[in-house]
């Protein structure tokens, strides 16, 4: 059964984006006393939003890089980058969610991380509502409030 689990994230998209990158980065080098990952997805809410994860994760942390990827790219990287149109390889348990919708395939994974922009309005109730559907899916689900 895949584990869903919602994580405050920042009051903005951008504030969720570097979370993002902050949890890769914990998540692949094991350094997060949360879940540690081999290879991880993470979809984004759009191409824009996926490129500038991509581009924040070349540049964090500063002594530390991580092979990443859009998810269209043919390199085997640790981290595959994906936004609405893009298919990932199916190689990772764990999948990270910046967008408030569920993504495709999500039974092929072991863990599904929905990151909820807490900003008081639209994005935190979209968040809400997808909270609900993987109630209806099935999934085991929990709300963490910081990592």
């Amino acid at each position: 059964m895949v584990e869903a689990t919602f994580i405050a994230s920042g009051n903005s998209m951008e504030e969720a984006i570097e979370f993002a990158a902050s949890l890769t980065h914990k998540m692949i080098v094991g350094d997060n006393g949360f879940l540690q990952a081999d290879s991880l997805d993470i979809f984004c809410s759009s191409i824009e939003d996926a490129n500038h994860l991509n581009d924040i994760l070349w540049e964090k942390p500063t002594f530390s890089v991580i092979t990443h990827n859009l998810a269209n790219s043919a390199e085997n990287d640790l981290v595959k980058i994906g936004y609405p149109g893009t298919k990932f390889s199916l190689g990772s348990e764990i999948i990270m969610n910046l967008s408030p919708e569920i993504p495709k395939n999500l039974d092929s994974y072991k863990n599904y991380l929905q990151l909820v922009v807490m900003d008081g309005g639209k994005l935190r109730e979209r968040a809400a509502s997808t909270w609900t559907k993987c109630n209806k899916m099935g999934l085991s689900t929990q709300f963490i409030e910081s990592i």
